[in-house]
């Protein structure tokens, strides 16, 4: 694997891993919560991906919020109605051209039919349903990461150009990384809101 290859990974790593993580807990917690009030799976089921949905998004918009007000774009901006209402906008255009796309494939046609496929195959149980949610998994981050990679200059603050958005710089200029550069773009702390 290429050092830039490696450089994307760990980009989407970065990006991606806290995602699912926050999303899995407030998946199982909420998903308890819900069966601890109503006795019911069915309540449980809904809490559950009400909670993941929670969870993954709300740090999709706390990242994309604070990096848009800190790009150059919103602070040239003349008074703070005007600058709220740009990162406002521009915090749900990339959240929409990131994850939009994803979501639609992942929430009405794969992740219903992958966990139905999967205890048709194995039975209705964790394993199976474990099996059918990495699988939907997969193909959401699929989807997401090439509407990433496609749409960076919609997505990242200052459309990935400014000195805070230095971790994607590389990919973004289409420059190559190598060894120590990869690992300090990827250690050094960044205002770029879409990577913390």
């Amino acid at each position: 694997m290429s050092t830039i290859d490696r450089h994307r990974l760990r980009v989407w790593v970065v990006r991606y891993l806290p995602l699912e993580v926050l999303g899995t807990v407030a998946s199982l917690g909420a998903a308890w919560i819900g069966y601890q009030a109503s006795g019911s799976l069915a309540v449980a089921a809904i809490a559950g991906a009400l909670g993941e949905s929670a969870g993954y998004y709300a740090l999709v918009v706390v990242r994309a919020t604070r990096g848009h007000r800190a790009s150059a774009r919103v602070r040239r901006l003349p008074g703070r109605d005007r600058r709220g209402w740009a990162v406002t906008w521009l915090t749900t255009r990339s959240v929409v051209a990131e994850f939009g796309p994803a979501e639609l494939v992942d929430s009405f046609l794969v992740r219903p039919a992958l966990l139905w496929a999967a205890s048709a195959l194995w039975g209705a149980n964790l394993g199976a349903w474990l099996v059918g949610k990495l699988a939907a998994d997969a193909v959401f981050y699929l989807v997401a990461i090439v509407s990433f990679e496609t749409g960076r200059r919609l997505i990242l603050p200052d459309g990935g150009r400014s000195p805070e958005a230095s971790v994607t710089e590389a990919s973004v200029t289409g420059t190559s990384v190598t060894g120590t550069s990869a690992d300090h773009l990827v250690s050094e702390p960044h205002r770029e809101g879409a990577l913390r």
